[in-house]
């Protein structure tokens, strides 16, 4: 089974060095928030309301990874489908760095050296966003099978952040699924999230 652990930001390598795009956060950041959602929607029939309170913080590695096989038996081949297509643009960003006109031959080698450093990194990045990925598409599932309306989560441990994505993936959806989103303050809660749905 395909193992998730925090990287960091996207990685952009050139002959100079290596940089992180940080607006291509790691996608752990919010894996295990999706997971505790996740829980919340694992429900028979068809329920309108879901009110979710976190039982605890952060998950761990550990207890994520536990949580992954749960959600997303088919997470190995959803990774092997992307390591492919991550391998493929890696050999040919390779064969372009080689064909470069412009760049010296101590360039290219820079830059093919720091491809091959980066490439375990690259593939862990892509892993756990495609585990980030496949929560989400179960979420959207559940909140379509049993034709969910409302959602209320706490405005804390990346819950707006992964209910944002979620809202995205739902509209794609055909027929759509339409997501309305605002925050209230609750006495003793703090600031909860609303999340409206309006089903085709």
């Amino acid at each position: 089974m395909a193992h998730v652990k925090l990287v960091g930001p996207a990685p952009r390598v050139s002959d100079k060095g290596v940089t992180f795009d940080r607006s291509r956060e790691d996608k752990y950041l919010y894996l295990g928030a999706a997971l505790q959602l996740a829980e919340a929607f694992d429900i028979q029939g068809e329920v309108h309301d879901i009110v979710y309170r976190p039982k605890s913080g952060e998950l761990s590695e550990t207890v994520i990874n536990e949580m992954l096989q749960k959600r997303c038996p088919d997470l190995d081949e959803r990774i092997k489908a992307r390591e492919e297509e991550a391998k493929k643009m890696v050999e040919e960003l390779r064969e372009r760095v080689e064909a470069h006109p412009y760049i010296s031959e101590e360039g290219k080698r820079a830059w093919l050296k720091n491809i091959d450093v980066m490439k375990d990194y690259y593939l862990q990045y892509i892993t756990n966003e495609t585990a980030y990925e496949c929560v989400l598409e179960r979420i959207a599932d559940e909140i379509e099978r049993a034709r969910i309306e409302e959602i209320k989560v706490p405005m804390k441990n990346q819950f707006a952040m992964v209910l944002h994505e979620l809202g995205q993936r739902l509209e794609n959806r055909k027929p759509p699924i339409d997501m309305e989103f605002h925050i209230e303050q609750h006495a003793g809660e703090g600031l909860v999230a609303i999340v409206k749905l309006r089903h085709a």
